[in-house]
This record gives C-alpha cells, structure tokens and sequence, in this order.
C-alpha cells in the first residue's frame, strides 16, 4: 500500500500555514537522495498542489551541482557540465511527463525551472554577500565547512580542507534559495516553502541565518524580504 505524502516538520513557519494554504510552495529536486522515486515524486506534486497558494514551483538545479560532480565525483569541468545538463534534461522529462497526466487546471499551476532561472539580481547579490561572509573564515565559514565534510564523509570520499572548501561552494550557492524564497527571473510570484524528506545540518544553518542573533548582521547585509521556511515530509 502507498504511503500518503505527511508533513513530519516545519521549521520557521507553523504548519497551520501550509494546511491553510498561505504560501507559494516549490520542491527542489535532488539527484542524490534516494527517496525522489518516480512514485513519490508524483504524491509530492500532487500534496503540493493541494496546499500552494496559487502555484507550485518544480526546481531542477542540474548546474547547481557541477561542483559535486567536480569536487566530489572528480570529474574534469567540462565533464562535470555534461553530467550535470544530462541529470537536469533527464529528471526534466520524467516531470513533464508527470505533469502531463495531471487535469488542465492543475498543469496549469506549475512551474518547471533550473538553477538558472532563478538567478535574479537579488539572488547574484545574496550569493555574493554569502561567498564575502565565507571567505573571512568566521563562525559562518565554520558552519558552511561542516556541511560540506558531511557531504564528503556521506559519499565515503576522503576529507581534507581544501576538498571541503571547493564542496562549499555547493552550499553557498543553495542558500539563497532558502533564506528568501525562491523567485524565476520573468515571473511574478515568489515560492517560500519547500517541501523536502528530511533535515540536516544545512537546514540548521538556515534557521540560524534567519533567527540567530549571532547573524544579525548578516542577515541586514542579505536584505531578506520574504518569510520562508522548510517543511520536512514522510
């Protein structure tokens, strides 16, 4: 028997917002975790679409992750590119095909983007505060360092600082996506909340960001408008 998709936990926001349907809502599709199966792939858009304000992004990063490939993987630039657009175009189908079974109203209510389409000037800008904070090697650095000797220890690959610092480029380049939402160059709506399996270090990392006194003044140079927040799923 299927399992349902259900809300585990909410960080930043209560869930009532989600049931009460208060936010724009995106799932960020990852290449590594296991979980994102044809299957649950399809209950996760469909939850989605129940509890988006008015539209539900799909983000396929498939550039975002040329640094895994390259850092982790050590694969060459150029092969760490191909990779990454044959992941993107690969999952891109699998979506729309899923999306196409779906009633008119419903395909009508999605949005299919990449890393790409989300570079906004506010984004380049956040991701540059976020890159100068980084190289000061302060409490953030620290932080961001952890997450990546995660990373590298997770996929059994030998740790060292400089492997970690080239896999921090990975996390520095997501977080933007987390600390103000979510906005495709082109498009009005800006999407708040994603709907992910599961927490983790990085997760952590964005709730200190956004409510930590230690970062307040991160947080003024970041300039973040938008509340957001992650909703763990099962």
């Amino acid at each position: 028997m299927n399992k349902e998709i259900k809300i585990k936990e909410t960080l930043l926001i209560p869930k009532e917002d989600i049931l009460n349907k208060k936010f724009n809502l995106w799932v960020g599709l990852s290449f590594g975790n296991k979980w994102f199966t044809k299957n649950n792939l399809e209950k996760l858009i469909d939850f989605g679409l129940i509890h988006t304000k008015k539209s539900l992004l799909i983000l396929i990063p498939g550039r975002l992750q040329v640094s895994n490939l390259r850092y982790i993987d050590n694969l060459s630039r150029a092969q760490s590119l191909k990779k990454a657009f044959e992941m993107e175009d690969e999952k891109r189908q699998e979506v729309e095909v899923i999306v196409l079974r779906l009633p008119a109203k419903d395909q009508k209510k999605i949005v299919i983007a990449n890393y790409d389409d989300a570079l906004t000037p506010k984004f380049v800008k956040q991701r540059e505060v976020l890159m100068r904070e980084f190289s000061k090697q302060n409490a953030f650095y620290d932080s961001v360092m952890e997450i990546s000797n995660e990373m590298l220890k997770i996929r059994g690959r030998t740790i060292s600082k400089d492997r970690a610092e080239s896999v921090a480029l990975y996390v520095l380049q997501e977080l933007p996506l987390f600390l103000n939402g979510v906005s495709i160059i082109d498009r009005d709506e800006s999407y708040s909340v994603i709907l992910y399996p599961g927490l983790g270090k990085f997760d952590e990392l964005v709730v200190k960001i956004t409510k930590s006194d230690e970062y307040e003044s991160l947080r003024d140079k970041l300039g973040i408008i938008n509340k957001t927040g992650i909703v763990d799923i099962e």
